[in-house]
């Protein structure tokens, strides 16, 4: 999945992608680059980062995937929102995959999601973006949280006759977690990936830049890819990415 920020301030390319043309660039280049998905926001969830209103949201996100939609691109499409609006109009376009990083989708949402065969993508995150880091899970404490998260959600599908196929998971590394919690929950999901659809997203994050001192977000690339690469290996159903060229690079030999 090749992350398209449409944001100001993401915390590895804010602003350079917040043009219309500019997302399309960048979603064309992912996409000769290897990526299968494009997960594409407009609206920063970095820790400490402000909520965007649903109108903002999609005015930043309708050029691009209206143009997308015109291409026959819309079954490649992933939107990255938590605002219920935005997944509506999303839906009226025919992306393939809701990012809902709050996991708050109620149960008129999910029996759409089942009719239109799209996917939904429930991410973990402990409270909210703004404040997220303020008190974050420690260590087991998400592991515990996160297997909860994941019951709940299998169980909410199945009372509304919804297909859990189309139930993905993302554990939230680095949404309201402390860095040991952060590994906690990737070796989790190394062992878990077997059966369960899971999507982890890894890339640039900032607990990687402390824990291996590497302030700059980019610089960070080349330890992640090992890591996402280990996570594939594992079973993990996708990894969600920056620097996709690379990954696929790894993805591609290993496949030979």
């Amino acid at each position: 999945m090749g992350v398209v920020n449409v944001t100001p301030d993401s915390f590895s390319d804010g602003g350079a992608f917040l043009k219309a043309d500019e997302a399309l660039k960048q979603a064309e280049k992912l996409l000769k680059d290897g990526a299968d998905i494009l997960d594409i926001g407009a609206e920063s969830t970095r820790p400490g980062s402000k909520r965007v209103d649903s109108q903002t949201e999609w005015a930043r996100l309708r050029p691009v995937v209206e143009h997308l939609n015109r291409q026959g691109l819309s079954h490649l499409v992933s939107i990255d929102t938590r605002n219920h609006e935005t997944m509506l109009r999303s839906l009226d376009h025919g992306v393939a995959i809701i990012n809902d990083v709050s996991a708050s989708a109620n149960a008129d949402l999910i029996k759409r999601f089942d009719r239109q065969e799209t996917i939904y993508l429930a991410m973990h995150m402990h409270g909210e973006p703004g404040t997220m880091q303020d008190c974050p899970l420690v260590g087991m404490q998400a592991v515990d949280d996160m297997i909860s998260f994941r019951r709940n959600w299998d169980e909410r599908f199945a009372s509304l006759n919804a297909s859990t196929e189309r139930l993905w998971i993302d554990p939230g590394i680095g949404f309201g977690k402390d860095d040991t919690a952060n590994l906690r929950l990737i070796n989790w999901s190394m062992d878990f990936a077997y059966r369960d659809r899971l999507v982890v997203g890894i890339s640039r994050k900032s607990f990687m830049g402390r824990l291996l001192g590497i302030q700059n977000p980019i610089e960070r690339d080349p330890p992640a890819k090992m890591m996402e690469l280990a996570l594939i290996m594992r079973g993990v159903k996708a990894i969600r990415t920056h620097d996709v060229a690379t990954l696929s690079r790894l993805r591609d030999t290993l496949n030979q």
